[in-house]
């Protein structure tokens, strides 16, 4: 029996300003891709709709563009900036009068007294402690969101993309921008990307605010 490996990565699809930072993957899954001979020959029954002519072959897919191009991604996402987006300005207001007051103290700490200048020194010391806690607090209540909202849409990506390869005779999928990173991808025809094709796939079994469905076989 064929085996499929899938890797999956939350990207750094979380746009928070000033604390963002990309989550941990989930965990590789492993799948019995179903027997080649399962199928009579010569039937078009189960043959997939779509493609890239890479059927049979080791293809790779850039998971990278899921949290623009998945539509049900997309929209969660967009959300959750939606939802941060008064502790990014929050944020934002801090460093802006953190750097002002270092500012004032480069432009202006030689005009006043020594005492002076270091209650200007001490005051910037405790706003910018003050201003990292914050910074990892919604950093990790921002991951903590992130992970709640779009696990479940990744658990409907990987079973889609189980069924997707099967149907059309995958035997492996790379992460490209993973195997590039680690000199394992050094070249790939263009009909091996499936990135495109999977995410129209997808979007059309799958449109925002959809329920989950499988990848729809070409009628005979």
């Amino acid at each position: 029996m064929k085996k499929l490996i899938f890797v999956f990565a939350i990207t750094s699809m979380f746009a928070l300003a000033a604390f963002a930072q990309t989550p941990t993957p989930p965990p590789a899954r492993t799948t019995t891709a179903a027997p080649a001979s399962s199928a009579p020959a010569g039937s078009a029954a189960g043959a997939p709709t779509g493609g890239t002519g890479a059927e049979g072959k080791l293809v790779y897919i850039n998971i990278g563009k899921f949290g623009t191009d998945i539509s049900e991604l997309k929209v969660k996402i967009d959300a959750l900036n939606n939802e941060f987006e008064s502790k990014k300005k929050e944020v934002q207001a801090e460093e802006d009068a953190l750097n002002n007051l270092k500012t004032k103290i480069n432009n202006q700490g030689g005009t006043v007294s020594a005492q002076v200048r270091a209650q200007w020194v001490d005051e910037a010391t405790d706003k910018d402690k003050a201003l990292t806690r914050k910074k990892e607090d919604y950093n990790q209540i921002g991951q903590r969101r992130l992970a709640e909202i779009t696990q479940p849409v990744y658990d409907k990506v990987g079973k889609f993309l189980e069924g997707y390869c099967q149907q059309r005779g995958i035997v492996m999928v790379l992460e490209g921008g993973a195997a590039q990173q680690a000199g394992i991808l050094i070249f790939a025809a263009q009909n091996s990307d499936i990135t495109d094709d999977f995410i129209k796939e997808y979007n059309k079994a799958n449109p925002a605010g959809g329920g989950a469905a499988a990848p729809t076989p070409k009628k005979p």
